[in-house]
């Protein structure tokens, strides 16, 4: 994933959970927060039968650093969490 910037609103976050989730009935993004030790969730939409996406709003993207990822999924027979991704938050000129 690319850098973003503190403050943008619109940006994709799309995680790849590598298998097939199209049975999901709840997408979740995990958030952590640069310099947070608390996590933040994010409702996530269908992104193909594989990902999961979510568009940034205004606050979600709100402080520089290391913000860590984590899909989170919910199928009839399964739920579980992704690999963690870290993306690089920096702050605009």
């Amino acid at each position: 994933m690319s850098n973003v910037f503190v403050g943008d609103v619109g940006t994709e976050i799309v995680l790849d959970c590598g298998v097939d989730i199209s049975s999901a009935t709840l997408r979740k993004i995990i958030v952590r927060k640069p310099m947070s030790s608390t996590r933040t969730e994010w409702i996530a939409t269908a992104e193909g039968s594989t990902s999961i996406k979510y568009v940034t709003t205004e606050g979600d993207i709100d402080s520089a650093g290391i913000m860590t990822l984590q899909a989170y999924v919910e199928m009839p027979n399964w739920k579980g969490y992704g690999n963690k991704v870290n993306v690089n938050v920096l702050s605009p000129i």
